[in-house]
């Protein structure tokens, strides 16, 4: 099971509600959230924290999602952690960069807080190993955007 999540964006509203979801499911599921890629990297070394999962908005002040993926990507510490992009933007068309770039996928932001709560509690019931075939699952639904190769 995953349990250990790790949320970046900039948006203290969208955050809240992915906390508020990730307890819902089940409130020992562990949760950090920073507000820019430059605190996710000096939580990450500071801290004994270690994610199973990382979701990374794309659009945020300062480094971009894409540059901060990067830069997880290439460091020996967080290079292998899964790391899905979080935005607003178009599944198909950001999806295909964001695998690309060495994202496991894509998750558009869902309109409602039950969908979002919906997507976190099958992510959080699957391994890491069975994390890309759950996606591709979703990936069907007419319900969630997500995009997986």
């Amino acid at each position: 099971m995953i349990t250990k999540f790790f949320l970046v964006d900039d948006d203290k509203d969208d955050t809240d509600l992915f906390a508020d979801a990730l307890n819902d499911i089940d409130s020992t599921l562990e949760f950090k959230c920073a507000y820019s890629c430059k605190e996710l990297t000096s939580t990450l070394l500071q801290s004994q924290f270690e994610p199973q999962i990382i979701f990374l908005d794309i659009n945020m002040p300062g480094m971009s999602g894409w540059e901060c993926l990067e830069k997880l990507k290439k460091d020996e510490k967080t290079k292998n952690i899964p790391v899905i992009m979080y935005s607003t933007s178009s599944a198909i068309l950001e999806g295909k960069k964001a695998v690309k770039s060495g994202a496991i996928g894509f998750y558009e932001k869902p309109p409602n807080f039950g969908w979002l709560k919906e997507f976190l509690e099958l992510v959080s019931t699957t391994t890491e190993s069975d994390l890309k075939q759950t996606l591709k699952k979703l990936e069907a639904s007419k319900f969630h955007r997500v995009y997986v190769e």
